[in-house]
């Protein structure tokens, strides 16, 4: 695990932050952040799509600030960890079965919706940061070289198994669901999983098969 290389990351992630006002307006970003700093190195990277954000969170903890390695803001926040991030550990905990897990996001930048998230920045494929969030998330892959890569929601799985130039393996499905896309790149399997907070249709049960589906695919890894 190269830490001197992430922290640099961060720092750089930091400067290109206050370089660009739109990104101020996130109440923060996320980039390197350990489910569990003392479990040793991750096998497990978690990527989502980009983080949410509340106004308890703008409340208790004033931006821009961010989740990372090096600072995350719940640990300060007057309110304390927020019911969306703890819902998240919990899924990660879940569907990696305990393994040592750190979060990024395919965009660090945090939007409360969908919609707030196009006034803010735009279209996500489009976006101009898009290309330097990529970067820094290959260089997070390399210095970690982890075991696997969950990417919670299937809509943009054939997009981002475009640029990471992943190879498509199989579709995990049950009638009316796909609960997993499964690809790999020259090093490790990435499983693009159902979304973990879509309540309407996501049964005990399908978790229990994607959950099964992952361990099944890692246990010899």
């Amino acid at each position: 695990m190269d830490r001197e290389r992430l922290d640099s990351n961060i720092e750089s992630i930091r400067r290109y932050r206050d370089a660009h006002p739109t990104l101020r307006q996130a109440h923060h970003f996320l980039y390197d952040l350990p489910l569990n700093k003392d479990a040793g190195p991750p096998e497990v990277v978690v990527m989502g799509i980009n983080p949410g954000e509340t106004h308890v969170d703008r409340d208790a903890c004033p931006g821009p600030t961010e989740e990372t390695w090096r600072h995350d803001f719940h640990e300060t926040s007057s309110s304390g960890r927020s019911r969306g991030s703890i819902n998240w550990r919990k899924h990660a905990e879940f569907f990696t079965n305990g393994k040592p897990v750190v979060f990024t996001e395919l965009f660090f930048w945090s939007s409360n919706h969908k919609s707030e998230f196009k006034e803010r920045f735009g279209e996500l494929w489009q976006s101009r940061h898009l290309h330097f969030c990529m970067e820094m998330n290959r260089s997070l892959l390399d210095a970690y070289k982890p075991k696997s890569v969950i990417f919670p929601g299937l809509g943009h799985a054939s997009r981002v198994a475009r640029e990471f130039g992943l190879s498509y393996i199989y579709s995990l499905k049950i009638p009316g669901h796909r609960l997993v896309e499964h690809y790999e790149d020259d090093e490790r399997p990435w499983f693009f999983t159902k979304h973990w907070t879509g309540s309407f249709g996501f049964s005990s049960a399908q978790r229990q098969q994607i959950k099964d589906y992952i361990q099944a695919q890692t246990e010899t890894l």
